[in-house]
C-alpha cells in the first residue's frame, strides 16, 4: 500500500524472512516482505518429476517453461531457496557456538547452545524434522520425526566407517517421513532439490508466510528487487527503494524496523550498495567490517562405486536422496588443526547419469557396463569449517553488473595453514571410508570448492570489530536488523539453514518487544 508505515519490512523470504516475518505477524506486526522473483505455486511450476528424455539434452530444468524464477540471485521466488534446498536440519552444538574457547581459533558467537535450544525446539516443531535420537555431543537431538530406513549403500559406508571407528547416522532432514495436518509424507520421488510439490519436504512460502498472511498482518509482495536503503539524519533507514522486476516501474516502502534477509551474499551487497555520506562504504560499515569475515563451507568431492553393488539388479531406492550422514567425529581425535569436518553421501539423483560419459568403451559392452555400475554409483562429500581470514571476503564487482544493471557480489577466497591441513585430512578420512567399504574411486575434485555462503556481516557484542549485535541489530542503524547466515561469526561443518531459522525466530521475539516499547 502507498505510503504505508509498516511495523516491519522484510527483504527476502526463505530461511531467514519466511520464519521471521511469520512469527512477527503471529505475534501481532504488521509486516511487508518484498521478495525479488516471482510468485510460486509449488504443485504445479516446478518439474518435480519430469525424466531427462523429456527434454533437449537430457536437462531437466527446474521450472516449468514459460515460469520464471530460480535462474538468478535476484529472481528466486517467494520462498528462496527453501524451494530447492535438500532440506538437511542440523542443529549446531555448544562447541560450534564457541569454537574458539574450545581450540583457540576462529570467533565466538555471542550467546550459547542453551540460548538457541527453545528455538531449535520451535522450528523443529513447526516444520517437522525427521531424524535419529544419537546423543552425539557435537551434534544435539532435536524433536524429531522417526528417521526413514538407511539405503543397502549406507548400510555398506556404515560397515565399512565402522572398521575406522566411524559413525554413520540418520540423516536430519525438514522432510516429513509422517503426514502431519494437509503434509503427506514424503514419496521418496528422488527430486527434492527441484522443488517439492506436495510439500512433504518444508518451504518457508507454504509452510510459514501463507498460513500467516491469513492474518490480514502479512503482506507477500513478490517481483520487487530491492536496489537500496535510504537513511535519514537521524542514521536510521527511512525508506526501502525497490523496483519491480518485470515492468522496471520504481517504488518504495517505509517500516519502522527493516529486516535484510536476502541470502549471504545478496543482503552484503544490498548493504555495500547502500552508500550515502554517512556511510560511505555501505550502511552500517562503521566497523570496516562488511563484508570481511566471509567463511564458506569448503568441500571434497568423490564419486565411487561399491563394488559390491556392481552387477545388481536396479532398485527404486532413490528414496529422498540422502538417508545417511558422516557426522563430526575429530574433536576427540588427536591432530594439527583446528574445527571438524562432515560427510554427506549418496544424495545424488539418478535422473542425471553424466558420471557415464567418464566410462570408457563403446557399443553393447559399454552399455552393458554402465547398467551394471549404476546401482553402485554414490557421491561422497566432505564439508569443513572455515577460518576468517583477510583474504577471503565479499565486495561489489565494479565491472560485471547483472541483468537488471545491478552490480554482482563478487567472493574471494583463499585458505589459510590450518585449512589446508583440515581439508587434506578430510580428504584423507573420505578416501579411507571409501576404501573401507569396498569403494572403487571414479573421481577425486581437484581442489577445494565453496558451498553454504556463511559470514560476511559478523555478529558481535564490539561494534569495532562486528556489523550486528547479539539480536542481529546493526549497531549503527537502530532500526536495521540482518538476519540470514552472513551474520554468523563461525560455521561449524553443519548445514546452516536450521541455524537461520531458528535465529530468526529469536530474533522476531525481540523485535517484537521492540515494537512494545521494552528496552533494548
Amino acid at each position: 500500500m502507498a505510503g504505508k508505515l509498516y511495523d516491519v519490512v522484510v527483504i527476502g523470504s526463505g530461511a531467514g524472512g519466511g520464519t521471521l516475518s511469520a512469527r512477527l505477524a503471529e505475534l501481532g506486526a504488521d509486516v511487508l516482505v518484498l521478495e525479488g522473483g516471482p510468485k510460486l505455486n509449488t504443485r504445479t511450476d516446478f518439474n518435480t518429476h519430469a525424466l531427462p528424455y523429456e527434454f533437449p539434452f537430457r536437462h531437466v530444468p527446474v521450472m516449468k517453461p514459460g515460469k520464471p524464477g530460480m535462474d538468478g540471485e535476484r529472481s528466486r521466488g517467494l520462498g528462496g531457496k527453501t524451494q530447492l534446498w535438500n532440506a538437511v536440519a542440523l542443529r549446531f552444538s555448544q562447541r560450534d557456538f564457541k569454537g574458539r574457547q574450545h581450540d583457540g581459533a576462529g570467533e565466538d558467537w555471542p550467546f550459547d547452545y542453551a540460548d538457541m535450544k527453545p528455538y531449535y525446539d520451535r522450528i523443529e516443531q513447526q516444520v517437522g524434522v525427521c531424524g535419529n535420537y544419537d546423543h552425539l555431543e557435537d551434534l544435539p537431538d532435536g524433536i524429531f520425526l522417526p528417521p526413514v530406513p538407511l539405503k543397502c549403500t549406507d548400510r555398506a559406508i556404515q560397515v565399512g566407517a565402522q572398521k575406522l571407528g566411524v559413525p554413520v547416522i540418520h540423516v536430519r532432514k525438514a522432510t516429513l517421513s509422517q503426514s502431519r495436518g494437509t503434509r503427506p509424507a514424503c514419496h521418496f520421488c528422488g527430486n527434492c532439490m527441484s522443488g517439492c510439490d506436495v510439500l512433504a519436504k518444508y518451504n518457508s512460502y507454504d509452510v510459514h508466510m501463507i498460513p500467516a498472511s491469513r492474518s490480514g498482518k502479512l503482506t507477500l509482495q513478490h517481483n520487487s528487487i530491492v536496489h537500496e536503503l535510504a537513511v535519514s539524519d537521524e542514521a536510521e533507514v527511512k525508506e526501502v527503494r525497490y523496483f519491480d522486476r518485470e515492468t522496471r516501474a520504481e517504488g518504495a516502502a517505509q517500516g519502522r524496523i527493516v529486516v535484510v534477509a536476502c541470502a549471504c551474499a545478496q543482503s552484503i551487497a544490498l548493504l555495500l550498495m547502500s552508500k550515502s555520506s554517512r556511510f560511505p562504504t555501505g550502511l552500517g560499515n562503521s566497523s570496516g567490517q562488511l563484508g570481511k569475515n566471509f567463511i564458506p563451507h569448503i568441500t571434497a568431492g568423490f564419486e565411487a562405486f561399491l563394488t559390491d553393488f556392481i552387477g545388481k539388479p536396479p532398485v527404486n531406492d532413490e528414496g529422498f536422496l540422502d538417508h545417511a550422514y558422516i557426522p563430526s567425529f575429530m574433536h576427540e581425535r588427536k591432530r594439527d588443526y583446528p574445527r571438524s569436518f562432515g560427510v554427506q553421501f549418496n544424495y545424488q539423483n539418478h535422473r542425471s547419469v553424466g558420471w557415464a560419459r567418464s566410462m570408457k568403451g563403446m557399443g553393447k559392452a559399454y552399455k552393458q557396463s554402465i547398467k551394471d555400475r549404476y546401482p553402485a554409483y554414490m557421491v561422497f562429500t566432505g564439508y569443513h569449517e572455515m577460518l576468517p581470514n583477510k583474504d577471503t571476503f565479499i565486495d561489489l564487482d565494479p565491472e560485471r553488473v547483472d541483468e537488471y544493471g545491478l552490480p554482482r557480489a563478487r567472493r574471494s577466497w583463499k585458505l589459510s595453514d590450518d585449512d589446508w591441513k583440515l581439508h587434506n585430512d578430510m580428504k584423507k578420512w573420505c578416501r579411507e571410508i571409501l576404501l573401507a567399504s569396498k569403494a572403487e574411486i571414479l573421481t577425486v575434485s581437484q581442489g577445494p570448492a565453496t558451498n553454504h555462503e556463511v559470514g560476511g556481516c559478523r555478529i558481535g557484542t564490539d561494534p569495532r570489530t562486528s556489523v550486528v549485535n547479539e539480536f542481529c541489530r546493526s549497531h549503527d542503524v537502530p532500526n536495521l536488523y540482518v538476519v540470514d547466515a552472513s551474520v554468523f561469526p563461525s560455521s561449524s561443518e553443519k548445514n546452516p539453514t536450521l541455524t537461520i531459522m531458528a535465529l530468526a525466530t529469536r530474533t522476531a521475539d525481540h523485535i517484537a518487544e521492540q515494537l512494545k516499547g521494552s528496552p533494548a
